[in-house]
């Protein structure tokens, strides 16, 4: 951080400092234009240092996501390849023809001298939930229940298991990718990515999944009948959290936070998570 360090005013005599007791205003101006080009170079650095936090984790990311594709990408249907390459390169057009690559947005926030916050007040729901409890410890479960566990099955548990499970999982590092990678998109693409992986995984790789892992363990054979059920839960458990994800908070909680509240006026909601108004009266 660059400080702002102003070098020595001129020296007055008690009459000069008399005289000028009330130049205050003059001072401070000078102090401001000063200090201005240090503000403004702190801001960008801020902000480019919350940009550059995105990186490490995107290319683990895709380094993964290349290593189960290359493994079980014999069994990936294309359809769940090519959906995260197809659709993230329509939010990038999108962003930088319908939108104007946000320079809008971006633009005001640099002249404010406010620093952008991908992983804070500029997250999700404009940064609404990021700082609740309740939403960590959701966002906590849906990584360990649609990330963690599934990658820990794909390399300990059987082989058909894994590749049931990979596509599915694939969605969810893709979702991952994206959101890191357009964290300074429009506000109407931010919220778009995740309800599109969403909806592809429910209705494609995480609708297959459960139901294929109900065959495999209806035909494992003894001292493996755990693992399949294992298996099955897991699978059953990720649809229907994708599903309240995509339904219950997604649509009904999230999306509602970029609406404008004069236009369309929405009731004060009771809970971070659930969309239960408090009450009927309008905001």
């Amino acid at each position: 951080v660059n400080f702002c360090r102003p070098g020595p005013l001129p020296r007055r005599t008690n009459r000069a400092r008399t005289a000028t007791s009330h130049s205050s205003p003059s001072t401070t101006s000078w102090l401001a234009s000063c200090c201005a080009p240090q503000v403004r170079t702190c801001a960008k650095n801020m902000a480019t240092n919350s940009q550059s936090a995105t990186i490490v984790p995107s290319l683990a990311m895709t380094a993964l996501a290349y290593f189960l594709a290359s493994r079980y990408g014999s069994v990936v249907a294309k359809s769940d390849l090519v959906f995260p390459f197809a659709f993230l390169a329509y939010v990038y057009i999108a962003n930088a023809v319908s939108f104007g690559s946000n320079r809008l947005y971006l633009d005001r926030l640099e002249k404010a001298n406010i620093p952008f916050e991908p992983m804070g007040k500029h997250s999700l729901g404009k940064g609404l939930f990021i700082t609740e409890t309740s939403f960590l410890v959701y966002f906590g479960v849906f990584k360990t229940l649609s990330f963690l566990v599934p990658l820990v099955l794909i390399f300990a548990g059987p082989s058909d298991v894994a590749a049931a499970a990979t596509p599915s999982l694939l969605q969810v590092i893709g979702q991952a990718i994206a959101e890191l990678a357009t964290a300074s998109y429009h506000d109407v693409l931010k919220i778009l990515v995740p309800i599109a992986f969403q909806t592809h995984r429910l209705f494609g790789p995480g609708a297959a999944w459960a139901l294929e892992s109900w065959t495999m363990w209806d035909a494992a054979i003894d001292g493996q009948q755990h693992v399949y059920a294992f298996n099955l839960g897991l699978a059953w458990a990720n649809l229907a959290f994708t599903a309240w994800n995509l339904f219950g908070f997604l649509l009904l909680r999230a999306l509602p936070v970029y609406f404008d509240k004069e236009d369309t006026p929405t009731a004060e909601f009771a809970y971070t998570l659930l969309p239960l108004p408090k009450t009927t009266k309008q905001m």
